[in-house]
């Protein structure tokens, strides 16, 4: 019996023994990880207001040989503190070493004392791995102060209404309108005012519509277009003149009717036959040549201009011999 009680004994002692050797190793082996790492965590301040958001900051200092995983924070850190968003982290180099920071922003919304727990970082180093907690932290939040003073203020007026693009326009539309209206009558009575200077105004003397006309019958037949091969040109420059004539002589709108009105215009004003014809082989021949590209003889263009003279002469106001083609003048046309 006291054989086996002195085995037991040994036993025991060795049990112990090897126990004491495994603890001394793996103390001396998690100091050496521990010194090729280091860990903080931290806040930008310790107190805030309730709602306020600081930042929380996670930063590892470590070999570059060492591989650290941080601690994965999802969107609360505890109950009463809560995670808004990560920011964008950060690696700093320093010879063989590198420190490693990400950072989050934090919030609160209960007022009080509150900590922050420790946080694992997981270290790799060789052949080496431990875990490292972060030291606890402690962050008070508070209400913001309050006016103590009771202060009694009148009630706010309703806020407006913001403006609409149909509110606009009628506010602007009847301003234009009143504008326009009133535009519209002083350019009448503007109008009307001119319109008596001219009565009360003698009008000034100009000259007879048949002088002008025969004029201008000389300064085409010295351009001498039809012998140019203008013949378009000729009877338009022709024909306008005739109509500016009958304008003014007779007052009618010669400028804007067509041949035909013209000659059924003319049969109250004119009676001599030869004259009508004159002017109706004029008017005639020209329309042709604009509208139909008729080129007529060179005696009908001859002809049409004399025409022309014929039927100024017979309808002019008065005639006198410096008006009126001379027998001379027909055998040089």
């Amino acid at each position: 019996m006291r054989g086996l009680s002195e085995t037991g004994s040994f036993i025991k002692i060795l049990a112990k023994y090897l126990l004491s050797i495994l603890l001394a190793g793996f103390l001396l082996i998690k100091p050496v990880v521990a010194q090729e790492a280091a860990i903080h965590v931290k806040t930008d301040t310790s107190a805030i207001l309730i709602g306020d958001q600081i930042g929380l900051t996670l930063e590892a200092d470590a070999q570059n040989t060492c591989n650290v995983e941080f601690p994965l924070l999802s969107d609360t850190l505890t109950h009463s503190i809560h995670v808004v968003r990560r920011l964008q982290a950060d690696t700093i180099m320093d010879g063989n070493r590198w420190k490693i920071i990400h950072r989050y922003l934090i919030t609160s919304f209960d007022s009080g004392l509150f900590e922050i727990p420790s946080l694992p970082f997981r270290l790799k180093c060789a052949n080496n791995t431990d875990t490292l907690y972060s030291t606890p932290l402690q962050l008070l939040v508070t209400y913001p102060p309050s006016d103590t003073i009771p202060t009694i203020f009148d009630i706010k007026d309703p806020l407006p209404a913001p403006y609409t693009l149909e509110d606009y326009l009628r506010i602007v539309l009847p301003i234009l309108l009143a504008a326009l209206i009133i535009f519209q009558f002083f350019k009448y009575l503007k109008k009307k005012k001119n319109r008596r200077s001219q009565l009360a105004e003698p009008g000034k003397p100009s000259e007879p519509a048949h002088v002008i006309a025969l004029r201008e019958l000389d300064r085409l037949k010295e351009e001498k277009l039809w012998q140019q091969g203008l013949i378009k040109e000729y009877y338009t420059r022709l024909t306008d003149i005739i109509r500016r004539y009958i304008e003014q002589r007779f007052n009618v709108p010669a400028m804007e009717q067509t041949s035909s009105e013209i000659l059924q215009s003319m049969k109250s004003f004119v009676l001599e036959e030869d004259t009508l014809r004159a002017l109706q082989e004029l008017l005639l021949l020209a329309d042709m040549v604009k509208f139909a590209r008729e080129l007529p003889m060179p005696d009908e263009n001859e002809s049409n201009m004399l025409n022309a003279y014929v039927f100024v002469n017979h309808t002019c106001e008065r005639q006198s011999s410096e008006d009126v083609i001379t027998d001379n003048q027909k055998e040089e046309m």
